[in-house]
């Protein structure tokens, strides 16, 4: 059975979950400063705002969703070698702000993951 939470609860824990992305700089994840750099975008301009890691055959696929400072939000995925963390190959990088809207609150759900992602975002800014 699945736990049941409020609106505020599923805030929290996908508000959580970005700020464990946006933990993981450049500086830590060698691949995603050149990833970045690669499609003109400044590591330090940014955080990642999601991460999920897939095991493949070639090595770990990392989908991810970069923020930028100027709110923007770019997905892509990259694999990367489990041997030695190299980055193999990048797939599907495209800016995706009209996917992610800005809403503060919408009925039933809450803020949106754009809005959250944006928080964290002016949080680390201000930190």
């Amino acid at each position: 059975m699945s736990l049941q939470r409020n609106v505020q609860q599923q805030n929290a824990v996908t508000k959580a979950e970005i700020e464990r992305a946006a933990a993981l700089q450049p500086s830590s994840l060698a691949w995603l400063g050149t990833v970045l750099l690669s499609h003109k975008l400044e590591p330090a301009s940014g955080i990642l705002v999601r991460l999920c890691e897939v095991p493949e055959q070639e090595g770990n696929l990392m989908s991810s969703v970069w923020l930028t400072d100027t709110v923007e939000f770019w997905e892509f995925e990259a694999m990367i070698s489990r041997t030695n963390g190299a980055l193999i190959g990048v797939e599907g990088f495209k800016n995706a702000t009209p996917s992610f809207p800005l809403e503060a609150g919408v009925p039933g759900t809450g803020a949106s993951f754009g809005n959250l992602a944006r928080q964290v975002l002016r949080e680390t800014r201000n930190a």
